[in-house]
């Protein structure tokens, strides 16, 4: 039963990638950087370099599992004006997704009177834009078909290009951001069978920093992204802050759960534990995706790792 099962879940992954949605984020604007799902976060912190890889395995015990790789850089540049840039690699069973992302945010000090804690970021608001180059390629020889002829199999890669634009903010201790994710610079056509486009992806987030003693915080916060597809998805998180030194150094421990909405209905998909730990300028997190969907109780639990280096600006902009 457990292979039948597994069967059927490759070959549904092999058809979801003939409409492949471009590139997923899981975990990663909360385990490595939210740069990753709003451009605005391009070089929010002006006194660094932001240089950020991570790994995400979807599935531990299915062959060929989706798999997503990215590698980030982002700084301010010039006065408030900053850019980024990141590479990114998918590979979802007989589809692979590769591309380049470059970014530029501008960013605005909320000047106030109030009090500022320690190490505490400066009240700020940001906006942003982007563009995204993808390459699909699908892997036709691994397709066993009895018509090798069907329209579907022609072309076996493609070329997209994509806007995306995001707001963010920082105000005594409340934080959030809108994107608008893979807008199409031309007509949103489908990739492969003139029926199912390439949707269009919205994220909001929203949360609050609940100090409770220097160097301690709480962190909750919602997420939702939702796609042109009537796709819905939540994220409720909660993140505790254990700061040791300046500069955000410390341990960060949390666990998020998330919901899954569309016209079958709604599902919990996972909880996630999640770790991260920042010591001197080097960064790394991890959480843990505990599936609670029938697919993921068969198919395996999901893992993101993320590594990184905050280097010193080495632009000095003026920022003020």
């Amino acid at each position: 039963m457990r292979k039948i099962l597994l069967t059927t879940i490759i070959a549904f992954c092999s058809l979801q990638v003939m409409a492949q949605e471009g590139l997923p984020f899981y975990k990663h604007y909360l385990v490595s950087d939210k740069y990753l799902i709003n451009p605005s976060y391009a070089g929010v912190n002006p006194e660094i370099l932001s240089v950020t890889g991570t790994y995400r395995n979807q599935w531990a015990d299915l062959p060929e599992s989706p798999n997503t790789q990215t590698l980030s850089a982002h700084a301010t540049v010039v006065d408030r004006l900053a850019f980024g840039v990141y590479l990114f690699n998918d590979q979802n069973g007989l589809s692979s997704l590769r591309g380049a992302n470059i970014s530029a945010a501008y960013h605005i000090p909320i000047n106030s009177n109030r009090d500022m804690r320690d190490n505490e970021a400066e009240d700020i608001f940001s906006f942003g834009l982007s563009y995204n180059f993808f390459q699909q390629h699908l892997d036709l020889d691994k397709i066993q078909v009895s018509n090798p002829n069907d329209p579907l199999l022609v072309d076996d890669s493609y070329n997209l290009n994509h806007f995306n634009v995001g707001v963010s903010f920082k105000y005594a201790g409340a934080f959030g951001g809108v994107s608008i994710l893979d807008i199409p610079l031309v007509e949103n056509e489908a990739i492969a069978n003139g029926i199912e486009p390439l949707p269009t992806w919205y994220y909001f987030l929203l949360g609050y920093q609940v100090y409770l003693t220097d160097g301690i915080r709480l962190e909750p916060s919602v997420v939702m992204n939702l796609n042109s597809n009537s796709e819905r998805q939540f994220d409720l998180n909660l993140m505790g802050h254990f700061g040791f030194g300046d500069r955000e150094q410390g341990l960060d421990l949390g666990v998020s759960y998330r919901q899954d909405i569309d016209k079958n209905g709604s599902q919990g998909l996972s909880i996630s534990p999640v770790m991260k730990l920042k010591i001197g300028q080097l960064k790394m997190g991890m959480s843990y995706d505990i599936g609670l969907s029938d697919i993921a109780k068969e198919a395996g639990n999901g893992i993101l790792f993320s590594l990184g280096y905050d280097f010193g600006n080495p632009f000095n902009p003026d920022f003020r």
